[in-house]
């Protein structure tokens, strides 16, 4: 049931970000917003099946993803009225690509899923980070940095698709 709900929410999240990136206005920050609680329920979720395979590890995955959705959340922020730097929510891609590493390491040590589903992840975690940071340091935009974003995008929903339909491994699951 875990991975269901977990695949579940990884489509949401990824849906909702993309509909954002091609909209504007409040469209985009409701957008945002359903991508933002999408992701704040993957981890704590999670949480109880990766904590018996490293609880330490486990426990730096909630907080890089809770890290990612503060600043998201501040995408959002137009919406109300405020003005916040476009910086702050760029730099949620960070603490993804953390939370990205923490994740498929615990599920590659797991076996919870196969493992060339998170090598894939942990490979394609390297061309997304550059891109978040060189569009951080303002050498790219968000759109010129999309071909980086790609092979990791594919690799979540492919992870998703896999929790949906085989789920966990279920010896390991309930080990």
């Amino acid at each position: 049931m875990t991975a269901r709900v977990v695949g579940s929410l990884f489509i949401t999240a990824t849906a909702a970000g993309v509909v954002s990136a091609s909209t504007q206005g409040t469209t985009r920050g409701l957008m945002v917003f359903l991508m933002a609680v999408a992701i704040a329920f993957i981890a704590p979720t999670l949480f109880p099946v990766l904590k018996q395979h490293g609880e330490g590890t486990a426990m730096g995955y909630v907080v890089a993803r809770t890290l990612e959705v503060v600043f998201l959340m501040t995408a959002i922020a137009p919406i109300a009225g405020l003005q916040i730097d476009d910086l702050w929510g760029h730099a949620s891609a960070i603490y993804f690509c953390v939370s990205v590493v923490l994740l498929n390491v615990l599920l590659f040590r797991s076996r919870l899923v196969p493992r060339w589903i998170s090598m894939w992840a942990l490979v394609a975690v390297v061309p997304y980070l550059a891109g978040a940071v060189l569009v951080l340091l303002d050498v790219l935009t968000p759109t010129q940095a999309g071909t980086l974003f790609v092979p990791l995008a594919v690799n979540e929903m492919v992870l998703a698709v896999w929790l949906l339909v085989k789920g966990f491994s279920a010896e390991l699951e309930r080990a």
